[in-house]
């Protein structure tokens, strides 16, 4: 349980710089991997089950979902490398629910604030998606 609120508290002040600054600090990242390989290393994955290696399917979806927005210009480094770290702790279904709620709040964060803006931070919205995935459904 205590992971887990780690894992929200970096993911909060990653949301917090990338509204700030539009940009992430490496340094960061490196924690949140230091958090999921803490999870692995415990043998929980972020819902507090047993870690079992099929769990790298959702490193390889989110490969699929995040590389070509990236290369597109889409997605920023910030959240493929966020994505992709939290998804090595997360499975399958829950990383479809991640990314269907930041998703969904992305479009409503754009909706209201950044429609006229060329780029919006994702990062606040990946912080939303997995709250609303561990904590609420």
């Amino acid at each position: 349980m205590v992971l887990q609120y780690l894992l929200i508290l970096v993911v909060f002040i990653c949301s917090i710089q990338d509204l700030s600054s539009r940009r992430v600090s490496n340094l960061f990242v490196i924690l949140l991997l230091a958090i999921s390989l803490l999870f692995i290393f415990t043998e929980v994955d972020i819902e507090l089950n047993d870690w079992e290696f099929h769990h790298l399917w959702s490193v390889a979806l989110v490969s699929v979902i995040t590389f070509p927005l990236f290369y597109k210009g889409l997605f920023g480094a910030a959240d493929v490398k966020l994505l992709i770290v939290i998804a090595m702790i997360t499975p399958v279904n829950v990383m479809l629910d991640i990314f269907l709620y930041s998703f969904l709040s992305f479009l409503v964060y754009w909706w209201l604030f950044a429609r006229g803006q060329k780029e919006a931070p994702f990062v606040p919205s990946l912080l939303v998606g997995v709250v609303v995935s561990l904590w609420i459904l």
